[in-house]
């Protein structure tokens, strides 16, 4: 026998009273289920927080790592270059044949005075021009060989200034030299039409 019969066998309690703890009971019951329900999936947020923060955390590591190791490789890449610039270079001689060509600093022309030879090497494809130094707002022009240049274009190809790619027949009439002596005899048999005013 229960503690409530008992009690309702004394006559300490009535049914109506009963009957009220008994719905009393009924709701606290309830009440503790969906206060356990709710612990539960408050666990379960909590765990679902816990387990998307530390993917956040990898994901910040590993793009971290990636921004680390393409670091690594520019500064690898740049060495590399840097290298293959100082050892590979071709002396520059001074020479009487103006020749053209593109600036480090971006869409201007720079001129300088080559060797005949040098020029012909140079439209031929075998010499390139490129830029050394530490930047590009302060360049030293050297010449390279056409190997060079070929590697220079797959590592760095914002270094090279002057290269062509494909060179010309060798019959072209345009790249057969020519002898600077008869050009400057020309011009001096050429009048100054403004001698007269000096």
């Amino acid at each position: 026998m229960s503690l409530r019969d008992q009690l309702l066998k004394a006559g300490l309690v009535n049914k109506k009273k009963v009957r009220q703890a008994n719905r009393q009971l009924k709701k606290s019951r309830r009440k503790g289920q969906g206060e356990r329900k709710g612990k539960r999936e408050l666990a379960q947020a909590a765990q679902n927080a816990e387990d998307a923060r530390k993917a956040d955390l990898r994901a910040k590591a590993e793009a971290a790592r990636v921004r680390r190791r393409e670091a690594r490789l520019r500064d690898e890449r740049r060495r590399a270059v840097k290298a293959w610039l100082r050892t590979h270079r071709v002396p520059m001689r001074e020479g009487n044949q103006l020749f053209f060509h593109g600036s480090a600093r971006g869409p201007r022309i720079h001129r300088c005075l080559f060797p005949e030879s040098t020029v012909l090497e140079l439209r031929c494809g075998r010499l390139a021009i490129a830029w050394d130094g530490p930047s590009s707002s302060d360049p030293e022009y050297i010449l390279l060989p056409d190997r060079t240049a070929h590697r220079l274009l797959e590592l760095a190809p914002e270094r090279l200034v002057f290269f062509n790619h494909e060179p010309p027949p060798d019959d072209d009439p345009a790249e057969l030299p020519y002898d600077m002596g008869a050009i400057l005899d020309a011009r001096s048999r050429v009048p100054d039409r403004w001698s007269g005013l000096r």
